[in-house]
């Protein structure tokens, strides 16, 4: 009986310190804080009713995330993605930066398994092979969504072009620097 109490405790131990990681990729599969919410509370429910049983011997971070797309993917079967709110992908640090919040307009509109693609290679640094597993898809699938997301997003930092060079009053390239009626300055 000790056994099993001890392993209860560390389990809840591990939940603990693994919600914050959870709730970032209900946010990225969601979109929407209430429903990202709710994914957390069944995944959290499901993996304590089941943590003795089904796990085996797989990581409990990568069995949970595994647990959470099985719940998202059932839960959407024959259903359209909900409205996203892109504020849930703009940086804190960047709240007013308006090239941040572009970025974070591209990654809404991005598909939920493409988000969550990108979220676990980058944000959690997981391997190809694991986020497949979580997915249950063929690694190749993966590159594949993740190759649509990069062309999606287009540049990645959400970064304006750079001026054209100014040209001098005989149509050569100016130096760097600034331009002073038609000559550099």
């Amino acid at each position: 009986m000790g056994y099993v109490a001890d392993q209860t405790s560390q389990i809840h131990s591990e939940f603990g310190l693994m919600m914050p990681r959870l709730r970032s990729f209900a946010i990225a599969l969601t979109g929407c804080e209430a429903k990202s919410l709710t994914l957390v509370r069944a995944t959290r429910h499901h993996l304590l009713a089941r943590s003795s049983k089904e796990r085996g011997h797989t990581p409990l971070t990568l069995w949970a995330l595994m647990q959470m797309q099985k719940i998202w993917a059932t839960r959407m079967k024959g259903r359209e993605a909900d409205q996203v709110d892109a504020r849930h992908f703009q940086p804190r640090s960047r709240a007013n930066d308006g090239a941040s919040a572009r970025f974070a307009m591209r990654l809404a509109r991005l598909s939920p398994l493409q988000r969550g693609a990108l979220h676990l290679v980058y944000g959690e640094r997981l391997s190809y092979d694991e986020v497949a597993e979580i997915f249950d898809a063929p690694v190749s699938e993966i590159i594949t969504r993740l190759a649509k997301s990069y062309a999606a997003l287009g540049d990645m930092g959400g970064r304006e072009r750079a001026p054209a060079p100014a040209e001098d009053a005989g149509g050569r390239m100016a130096p760097a620097g600034r331009m002073r009626e038609g000559r550099a300055a």
